[in-house]
């Protein structure tokens, strides 16, 4: 019996969706045009994709379903699947809840020249000799809402008790949907241990609390100097998930030393104020290349090529964005005050347009610049967030999300996964499955409750 799979449309159109209407979906979520998907529709069965696993291949095959495209799994041994062996090519997935949709061959036909994954920078193709391969986020809004709201209602009625548990089925839902070259991503976390490590943490909260009852000045002693203790929170917190975190059954691990994290997280931040801000771009690159480099997956290392002058040119053009934006918006409020005064009002919206517009500059291009000078090993990673699309989503989540009153928010953290995975990809270099898994003892989950407990945000 085979442990690989793959998905082919069968041609027809299920869930009460029309023919055309399963075509239009298909060109919609492939990304390709309505005359191919009606000419892979008039060829199948035809393979989607290829050689996975029997969980994600029922994945592909349920979010097919949800589209109104009839799909199944066959083992990919089987003799049918013989003539298409010798090279189908992936065509890119596009839009929020699809799965991701292989360029489909029919069992028969020539293979087409192979297409880039959506995600990453496409500009060139992947480098010479590589693969060019995307990341999949293949959950869905409803499905993880289900997770989320009994997640929340869990962790109230026993008191924060469940949230460890709530924890790990939130990061086991993203992990699991998450997949690169037909392997998905998984979390291994035990929440009992962190439920040990958040007791531990609440007690030393409580006998913080009440040594700053009884003697003020020891609290505020105290105080300061949990500010020496968040080095040695975030390297915990990254240690516990990069521990917990497998692709291909290897682990990855965080081997940061509290003096580094204590020189990059505290120290730089310190002198940039000193400087009237001057540092602040080069204490921002640092605290980038320190997390990027300390991390591993089995026997090989991350590397960071970006420099300082590539976050002070970022942070530049940011600012220079904003300014641009605030001033236009200040303006055009200006202008629209003098043709009728109580329009004058929109100027703080200009403003604030303005000043989200320079932001929003910032996030986008910064992970642009993490991504694409992050290596691991010969594998190079790839993004290429827009300003434009990546900005309308964070807008239309906003939004939402407030009209919902927070109700949105399980479909804003899906949205914002699916725009993650298509717009991020690797360029890869032999075999993923050429990696050497090393032994490393288990991490204790004490440093990352403590954080929790003690308001210590990290984020990975």
């Amino acid at each position: 019996m085979t442990d690989k799979y793959n998905v082919e449309i069968t041609g027809q159109a299920v869930g009460g969706k029309s023919p055309e209407e399963a075509i239009a979906a298909l060109a919609q979520y492939a990304g390709i045009s309505e005359e191919r998907a009606q000419a892979m529709f008039a060829r199948a069965p035809a393979v989607v994709k290829r050689d996975i696993p029997e969980d994600l291949a029922q994945r592909y095959e349920q979010k097919l379903a949800e589209l109104g495209i009839g799909a199944q799994r066959v083992a990919a041994e089987a003799p049918a699947m013989a003539e298409a062996e010798s090279g189908a090519s992936q065509a890119p997935t596009a839009g929020e809840g699809a799965a991701s949709v292989a360029e489909a061959q029919p069992r028969s036909a020539e293979p087409a020249a192979p297409q880039p994954p959506s995600g990453g920078d496409n500009r060139g193709g992947a480098s010479a000799g590589k693969r060019h391969v995307g990341f999949v986020f293949s959950g869905n809004g409803y499905e993880y809402f289900k997770i989320w709201i009994v997640n929340i209602l869990l962790t109230i009625v026993t008191l924060g008790i469940y949230a460890p548990w709530a924890k790990v089925r939130n990061a086991q839902y993203f992990y699991g949907n998450t997949s690169l070259d037909n392997a998905s991503f998984a979390f291994t976390a035990d929440p009992v241990k962190m439920l040990i490590g958040r007791l531990i943490a609440l007690g030393l909260l409580v006998a913080f609390m009440v040594i700053q009852s009884f003697s003020p000045l020891t609290g505020v002693l105290l105080g300061i100097s949990l500010v020496f203790v968040f080095p040695w929170v975030l390297n915990r917190t990254l240690a516990f998930y990069a521990r917990n975190s497998t692709y291909r059954s290897i682990r990855f691990r965080f081997v940061g030393k509290y003096s580094d994290a204590l020189i990059n997280f505290l120290g730089w931040p310190i002198l940039s104020m000193f400087t009237l801000g001057l540092l602040t771009p080069f204490a921002i690159y640092k605290q980038k290349q320190y997390v990027v480099e300390n991390h591993r997956y089995g026997n090989q290392s991350f590397s960071f090529r970006a420099r300082a002058g590539d976050f002070y040119t970022l942070v530049l053009v940011a600012i220079g964005v904003g300014l641009v934006g605030i001033i236009a918006g200040a303006l055009i409020g200006w202008v629209l005050g003098m043709v009728y005064e109580p329009l004058a009002a929109l100027t703080g919206l200009g403003v604030m347009i303005g000043y989200a517009l320079g932001i929003l500059y910032f996030v986008t291009n910064m992970n642009n610049l993490i991504f694409n000078n992050t290596s691991l090993s010969s594998h190079d990673f790839k993004a290429r967030y827009q300003l434009k699309s990546f900005g309308w989503l964070m807008v239309t989540n906003f939004f939402f999300v407030a009209i919902t009153l927070g109700l949105f928010i399980p479909w804003a953290k899906v949205r914002l996964a699916h725009y993650a995975a298509e717009h991020t990809a690797l360029d890869v270099a032999g075999d993923l499955d050429k990696f050497a898994a090393i032994s490393q003892p288990d991490e204790s989950a004490f440093g990352e409750e403590f954080g929790d407990v003690f308001d210590m945000e990290v984020g990975f």
